[in-house]
């Protein structure tokens, strides 16, 4: 099942994983711009650690200074970003992370992908920090892109799908990111296209050392080709290595 994603529309995907050579991309903010709105680019490589990246946020979209450094004070400013009396209040925004590769390696990125999603959810719904409709704010638009200079996106999907409430589809080549609705109205069904929560249904077939059949799952569950399909064993597997046993 193919899913378009957007820059200019109040729908998921939140966050899009692509390449810089995605003609997509380049017509979505284009369109964007269009209609009166803001495409901020940040560079994933100052996006060190939390401490960085927060400090990155801060500056390139001038937090106030009360902003507390932290992800759920990184939800709230972004949210507040289209807030009344702001600068950019009803302005939809692109927020484009480029020379994002480094954070596969990156332990938050599971946080920091369902902050995003968490943020254009709030934004595009027009709903507030308890998910209850906001009367004083019209929807906009809020999605995020992380451009890869070298890295297939699918690479990103094991590491993305462990945040939380957090499911992942690979279409036309992108990693899509969106929220699942059993907790956030309007999100969308962790069912289709859409895989939801870690991508622990191969757990097994790792554990008990049969790898083909795992590379296999992979492959025909995020229909991904047998190479990507490869590199999420790989990822998964490492982190079941890791992993604090349970007994």
């Amino acid at each position: 099942m193919m899913i378009t994603p957007t820059l200019t529309e109040h729908r998921s995907p939140w966050v899009v994983f692509t390449s810089p050579a995605d003609p997509w991309l380049a017509s979505e903010t284009a369109a964007l711009v269009q209609r009166g709105g803001v495409v901020l680019r940040l560079d994933g490589r100052d996006m060190r650690d939390p401490a960085s990246l927060f400090r990155t946020f801060a500056r390139e979209l001038s937090f106030p200074g009360y902003f507390g450094h932290n992800w759920d004070a990184l939800v709230d400013c972004l949210h507040d970003w289209h807030g009344p009396g702001h600068a950019h209040g009803q302005q939809g925004l692109a927020m484009v992370i480029e020379h994002a590769d480094g954070l596969l390696e990156a332990d938050f990125l599971g946080v920091f992908v369902s902050v995003l999603a968490q943020a254009a959810w709030n934004a595009n719904l027009r709903l507030d920090g308890d998910g209850n409709l906001d009367e004083r704010r019209q929807r906009v638009a809020q999605h995020f892109v992380l451009v890869l200079d070298r890295t297939a996106p699918v690479a990103f999907a094991e590491r993305a799908a462990r945040g939380m409430d957090v499911a992942v589809a690979h279409s036309d080549g992108r990693l899509l990111v969106t929220l699942t609705d059993v907790d956030w109205p309007g999100g969308d069904p962790a069912s289709g296209a859409w895989t939801a929560g870690p991508l622990s249904f191969a757990d097994q077939e790792i554990l008990d050392g049969m790898s083909i059949m795992a590379i296999k799952l992979f492959r025909d569950r995020l229909g991904c080709s047998i190479h990507e399909a490869v590199d999420i064993f790989v990822s998964r597997s490492d982190y079941l290595r890791r992993k604090p046993s349970s007994t």
